[in-house]
């Protein structure tokens, strides 16, 4: 959910259950890159998948800044393709991050942010209040009329398993939650079992194999 503090509402740490839908391993690093702020992060409104809130000036830097961290981190290699979000503030991100490092653009709907259903547009506060009172112990409980937990991994989990057959590679554009969720096919860790990892604006994570580090 956008921002609540899920280390008290949700992500707890239950009692793991055994290894659950653990993708295969790539070839070359993905690099999983949260867009930058947008108009609505500021203003304090939950997103989910409202399409239209654009990046801040402050957004397009951090976005700027992760193409940086992954042109580093590559040493000269080239990105095979970037992969994105359709809503706008990813969008926005990959345009920036194509346009530093290259690599050809694909929108994908299943990079989108959790569908909060009638959460979005309202306040954080109204959202944690929300939050406090799901139960975040059923990783099939769909969230305000939106989507759940699993929902959100098996679309994540099938565009990180596409690319492990990928030609070099490869940026996914996406949003903090759906990468929070979306690293739990690398782990092979239930979604709502996992540790809460902060995600913020412009964060890159790599995944190499089934080894997830975080740059900058």
């Amino acid at each position: 959910m956008a921002e609540p503090p899920r280390t008290l509402t949700g992500f707890l740490n239950h009692e793991r259950s055994e290894p659950y839908g653990r993708m295969g391993v790539v070839s070359d690093p993905v690099y999983l890159v949260r867009h930058g702020q947008s108009e609505w992060n500021v203003l304090r409104l939950t997103q989910g998948q409202t399409p239209h809130p654009p990046l801040t000036d402050l957004g397009r830097e951090q976005a700027a800044a992760a193409a940086y961290r992954i042109k580093a981190d590559l040493g000269g290699a080239s990105i095979a393709r970037v992969v994105s979000s359709d809503l706008s503030r990813a969008a926005e991100t990959a345009a920036i991050v194509a346009d530093l490092i290259g690599g050809e653009i694909t929108p994908d709907v299943r990079l989108r942010e959790q569908d909060l259903g009638d959460l979005e547009g309202k306040s954080y506060e109204e959202t944690w209040a929300a939050a406090e009172a799901h139960d975040w112990s059923d990783p099939a409980l769909p969230v305000a009329g939106g989507e759940s937990l699993l929902d959100v991994r098996a679309r994540m989990a099938a565009v990180l398993e596409e690319t492990v057959d990928a030609a070099g590679p490869v940026v996914l554009v996406s949003h903090g939650d759906a990468i929070r969720v979306g690293l739990t096919a690398v782990t092979g860790v239930m979604p709502h079992e996992a540790e809460w990892v902060d995600v913020p604006n412009g964060a890159v994570a790599r995944v190499d194999g089934t080894t997830i580090s975080w740059l900058g």
